[in-house]
């Protein structure tokens, strides 16, 4: 079993390894698979580039930012959608067999990718077993630009379910900070209490802001 306490910072930036090279060569050749008449691929890549600050992020946007920046004419927003659907289709299967804990990285690309551009507020639940699996990754709540509905109670019926030990919420703020609300850190600590009661963990709360995280647990808000 890994040892998830190691201290780590309570922001954390999103980003790879990945160089911007490769990351327009991706979208470019991405742009001509998937819409091979386009006329300027190795421009559009760059657009993406310019607006989006990675390939990731502009695969894990939502689709009216895409059509901002491709043009209405082409298809390639909702084509692009679909690829991203893939992925995290594809990232989930692999999460399912591993400790989704472990590779901190992993899981921080995988919210952004699923919420990160979303234009309204979203509230997450991972779902996890015993051997930090995963179980389910569940939308749980959906809002305004900046209050989602959240009901600990149905959270924990719903852990109960499924046999979940430990839970990893996570929403977005798409203002574009990542730093917890006062309304944030009373709703997470009251669903840890009702957790505990219950004898589910509340493993972390990650807040997914415009290119950075906010984690409650590295922050010491959750122990």
């Amino acid at each position: 079993m890994h040892d998830h306490t190691s201290p780590e910072p309570a922001m954390i930036p999103l980003g790879g390894g990945i160089s911007r090279a490769d990351d327009h060569a991706f979208l470019q050749r991405l742009v001509r698979t998937l819409d091979p008449s386009h006329p300027a691929p190795d421009r559009l890549a760059a657009s993406f580039l310019a607006r989006f600050g990675s390939a990731g992020m502009a695969l894990s946007a939502h689709v009216g930012g895409l059509d901002e920046v491709a043009g209405r004419e082409t298809a390639l927003p909702p084509l692009l959608a679909v690829v991203r659907e893939a992925a995290l289709r594809l990232y989930r299967a692999r999460v399912r067999r591993t400790d989704i804990l472990a590779g901190r990285a992993g899981l921080v690309a995988y919210l952004q990718a699923c919420m990160g551009h979303e234009v309204i507020e979203q509230f997450r639940v991972l779902f996890l077993d015993d051997h930090f699996h995963l179980l389910a990754d569940e939308l749980m709540g959906t809002g305004t630009v900046n209050h989602s509905p959240v009901y600990p109670r149905e959270i924990m019926r719903r852990a109960l379910e499924l046999g979940a030990r430990l839970l990893v919420l996570a929403h977005n703020h798409p203002a574009g900070q990542p730093e917890p609300s006062p309304a944030d850190i009373e709703m997470t600590l009251r669903i840890a209490q009702i957790g505990r009661i219950m004898q589910v963990t509340v493993h972390d709360h990650i807040i997914v802001g415009n290119g950075r995280t906010y984690s409650f647990r590295a922050a010491g808000l959750l122990a």
